[in-house]
């Protein structure tokens, strides 16, 4: 496999970065330590994952690498003051979250954030399926929702950042849904009341309307389930968006 070399390289590369941020008097001393400490991880990062990769992708190893020369290549104080100081940051930025990113696309550990994914999308249907006989306002709020849920789901499929953000965005509203309608359903089997009123509401016989009740509180529960273990897999591995 060429990705550990590859990656390897890249750290010594990222290892002389660091040596030239230190002499460096075009940052702030501020933006100077910052980039110093991200550049050290990356570092770090880089040479532990060259030891760890299962997967050889060596054309994103070469892409890092190249992005390393790139770093090295423009850190001084004259290119610095040229393309302005923000600009050389966010590429010293760039270069950390790949180093964060890197385990996913070596290592394997896209198949944490496929779970969080399955479990995500999953417990959004569950959530649609629970409103379906919840009164309007919870249906209007589903429509409402869905319009985001779709666009995190594509943006989560590409490893998109703000398919992350829209995810983080859109699941507390299915989760407040998902105990609110538990409740609801299980009154059906508590209240004789709530029970006359489902079947009523419904047009079916009160047997008819505990079983969909029944039915409702199960995906009550896979939602709340579903979504709570994607917001926390999302969270844990969140470095694999970039």
């Amino acid at each position: 496999m060429k990705s550990p070399d590859l990656l390897k390289e890249t750290a010594e590369i990222l290892e002389e970065v660091e040596e030239r941020i230190r002499n460096l008097n075009s940052l702030s001393p501020r933006k100077k330590q910052n980039a110093l400490n991200q550049i050290r991880e990356a570092k770090e990062n880089f040479r532990k994952m060259a030891s760890e990769v299962v997967i050889d992708n060596d054309e994103l190893a070469s892409f890092f690498l190249k992005r390393a020369n790139k770093l090295k290549n423009s850190t001084n104080d004259k290119t610095i003051e040229k393309l302005g100081e923000k600009t050389y940051m966010k590429d010293v930025e760039a270069m950390y979250k790949y180093s964060k990113a890197a385990p996913y696309d070596f290592a394997g550990y896209m198949k944490y954030v496929n779970r969080g994914y399955k479990a995500y999308v999953w417990g959004m249907v569950s959530f649609f399926v629970v409103t379906a006989f919840l009164p309007l306002e919870f249906k209007i709020t589903s429509l409402i929702l869905l319009i985001p849920i779709i666009l995190s789901l594509l943006s989560l499929r590409k490893r998109g950042y703000s398919g992350l953000m829209l995810a983080f965005a859109a699941i507390p509203i299915p989760l407040i849904t998902g105990a609110l309608a538990l409740r609801a359903y299980m009154e059906v089997f508590i209240n004789p009341t709530a029970l006359q009123e489902a079947a009523q509401g419904l047009g079916v016989s009160t047997s008819t309307a505990q079983l969909i009740a029944g039915v409702m509180v199960l995906f009550g529960i896979a939602e709340v389930f579903l979504l709570s273990y994607a917001i926390y897999m999302f969270y844990k591995h969140r470095h694999a968006f970039l």
